[in-house]
């Protein structure tokens, strides 16, 4: 019982670190092996949870370590028994709303969230456990729940909660001043290849979704939106990876990446050529999308209701007289642009010719 104990001592003395700036110290070897103690104690509490007498033993021991920790860490949270139950959790929110993490660990651990087949729900799994960690307490602190589904942009929950959970980070981050840099190199680090898997354009998206309707986080936002201006590769994969209606939503949400998106629409334009053969514009190999794949987007901003819709409307009349004003098939990608949108403009407010 001895060893017991000293074992929940050194767990509780384990997340009361976690939560101050020593934890800038800690790697992703450090994290795995905090989860594994974290992992014990939830042991302990399933083992001894209906025994009256170790129980409260525990919990004895439980109020002398938070009666010393509190003296020693002035934020410190008393640790009680039943937080032993779902010890991880306690340690995952603790780290994740914790601005001195490491930018490795804040990317291990939103590697390791999934969503489960089937349920929608999301969990967050680790190679080194035997199971999945359900991140129910952490997407309840960190994952704002008036998420409105419906601004969710066609990304799937996973990006989502993956995304809000960034955005919470950098906002503590952003709560101390001069900490610009650390959140420039958290981003660099997300968008940096992953070998589990992760699509970097889908956790920023799903940051800056999360950031809308929030005025506390518009500093937040504008410091992703300025990030990806500075990162002109990072905001090419995300105009060619995200859903069209993702794009449009984050359009809407701010004009600054409203107007970077149009100009890589405009990139895509300027390398097509006509065929005169198929009667088609062609894109250039390796540096533009299909002809179809430029009228999606543009047509998901011509229904996305004013001022954008307004304003895109403006860029593509300007370019087609730019172009010469031509009405004539295969002389102007933005001629022939507006009109196969004025097709099925019947969803537009503005007459686009």
């Amino acid at each position: 019982m001895e060893a017991v104990l000293k074992n929940v001592e050194s767990t509780s003395e384990l997340l009361a670190v976690s939560q101050t700036d020593y934890v800038k110290q800690w790697d992703e070897g450090t994290v795995e092996r905090a989860f594994q103690w974290a992992d014990y104690c939830e042991h302990i509490y399933n083992r001894f949870n209906a025994n009256s007498t170790i129980r409260t033993a525990i919990q004895n021991k439980l109020q002398q370590i938070n009666e010393r920790l509190s003296k020693t860490f002035t934020e410190y949270r008393d640790l009680t028994f039943p937080d032993l139950g779902r010890c991880r959790d306690v340690l995952l929110v603790s780290l994740l709303k914790n601005p001195a993490c490491p930018c490795s660990v804040i990317k291990s651990l939103l590697g390791s969230f999934k969503q489960n087949e089937g349920s929608g729900e999301v969990s967050q799994s680790f190679s080194y456990l035997p199971r999945s960690i359900s991140c129910k307490s952490a997407g309840e602190v960190l994952w704002t729940t008036n998420v409105n589904r419906a601004a969710a942009g066609g990304l799937c929950m996973e990006a989502l909660v993956k995304g809000s959970i960034l955005g919470e980070h950098i906002q503590k981050l952003l709560s101390h001043a001069g900490n610009e840099s650390f959140v420039r190199n958290l981003l660099d680090s997300v968008s940096q290849p992953s070998i589990k898997g992760d699509k970097a354009p889908e956790i920023i998206a799903g940051a800056l979704l999360s950031c809308q309707g929030v005025t506390s986080y518009d500093v937040t936002r504008n410091v992703i939106f300025t990030w990806l201006q500075a990162n002109p590769n990072s905001l090419l994969n995300m105009c060619q990876e995200m859903p069209v209606l993702t794009l449009t939503k984050l359009a809407q949400q701010s004009e600054q990446f409203g107007l970077a998106y149009m100009g890589i629409l405009k990139n895509w334009a300027s390398a097509m050529s006509y065929d005169v053969t198929s009667g088609e514009w062609m894109a250039s190999e390796g540096s533009s999308v299909p002809f179809i794949t430029l009228i999606e987007h543009l047509r998901s901003l011509l229904s996305s209701g004013d001022p954008l819709e307004r304003e895109t409307l403006r860029e593509l009349r300007e370019m087609k007289e730019c172009d010469g004003g031509f009405e004539e098939r295969g002389l102007s990608v933005w001629g022939d642009a507006l009109s196969q949108l004025n097709t099925g403009q019947s969803g537009y407010r503005h007459q686009l010719t």
